[in-house]
């Protein structure tokens, strides 16, 4: 049996939502296929199952239940540590499968269990990633109120409410750093800064504000506000610290043919994400500077079966 299960990209709000603010983030079009067959042994990737480099995988096979030993094998059309949730997708397409084999295949039930095993392997997390991935489409995740609510997730006391956003197409640009960011220490990073500093938290509530005020545009499709509030967004998540010269490297070579850029995900290098006014001139300058870029746009539908 196989899944396949999108990357993702935090359009705003990132690292402002661990600390109960909204986000908003958008499934798109990068895959992860888990294919899983039943074996006489635990097997990942053809080799005996490593905690330290399958971390995820094995975590998602024990909190899914599935009582026999299995094959599971993972491909994915992204890198890794690049910011487009590269861990949740692994992750849910391995729940999803299983799931799919014991009969027990929900998006609500995989989005639960896929955060657990995020939270168990990194010790801190939100469920944005895995209910993106899991979902499909445009999401907003907010400890209040939401419209059009997929599910919610409780953990240690807080609660995630996951809603849906029906936001108008928009095609993206996603460039590679090629520095791979630690978002455990990125989180731990912006963690100090607010502890610290007596307006860290009006940073971060400012971001939220910014996610807030994204919502009517992205339904618009007002890709001028749109653009004009990621380049506010990115500007704070540098204030932040989650910042790298890479990205903003990236960030500066397109401004001219850009409505806006920003990081995306933990940051400390990963991936920016681009919406290009001019997309031959965004492409040649990305070329020039040999960054590896994709160009994407939405999934709708979310984790899924293949044949």
């Amino acid at each position: 049996m196989k899944s396949r299960t999108p990357a993702k990209v935090i359009l705003f709000g990132e690292h402002a939502v661990v600390y109960g603010e909204p986000a908003i983030a958008m499934a798109i079009d990068l895959y992860s296929i888990v294919s899983v067959e039943k074996s006489e042994n635990l097997l990942i990737d053809n080799s005996p199952p490593d905690r330290k480099y399958h971390s995820f995988i094995l975590t998602a096979y024990e909190k899914s239940g599935y009582p026999d030993p299995v094959h599971i094998m993972v491909k994915s059309s992204f890198s890794p540590s690049s910011g487009l949730g590269s861990s949740a997708s692994v992750t849910v397409g391995t729940v999803s499968t299983l799931l799919g084999m014991q009969g027990r295949w929900s998006k609500e039930v995989i989005a639960r269990i896929s955060f657990e095993t995020e939270y168990a392997v990194q010790g801190r997390a939100s469920p944005t990633d895995t209910s993106t991935v899991t979902s499909g489409g445009a999401i907003i995740i907010s400890r209040g109120n939401v419209e059009n609510l997929l599910w919610s997730v409780e953990k240690n006391g807080i609660t995630w409410n996951i809603g849906k956003i029906d936001i108008k197409p928009i095609e993206l640009i996603v460039a590679s750093s090629g520095i791979r960011g630690s978002t455990a220490h990125l989180v731990s990073k912006v963690s100090s800064f607010v502890t610290k500093n007596k307006f860290g938290m009006d940073i971060i509530r400012e971001i939220g504000e910014i996610s807030k005020n994204a919502i009517e545009p992205l339904m618009d499709g007002d890709i001028e506000k749109i653009g004009s509030l990621m380049v506010k967004n990115n500007k704070l998540l540098n204030i932040l610290g989650v910042g790298h010269e890479a990205t903003t490297r990236i960030i500066d070579s397109v401004s001219s043919f850009s409505y806006g850029a920003k990081i995306t995900g933990a940051g400390g290098g990963g991936s920016v994400i681009i919406l290009p006014r001019e997309r031959e001139k965004v492409i040649e300058r990305l070329e020039y500077l040999r960054i590896k870029y994709y160009n994407v746009k939405m999934d709708r539908e979310g984790v899924s079966f293949i044949k």
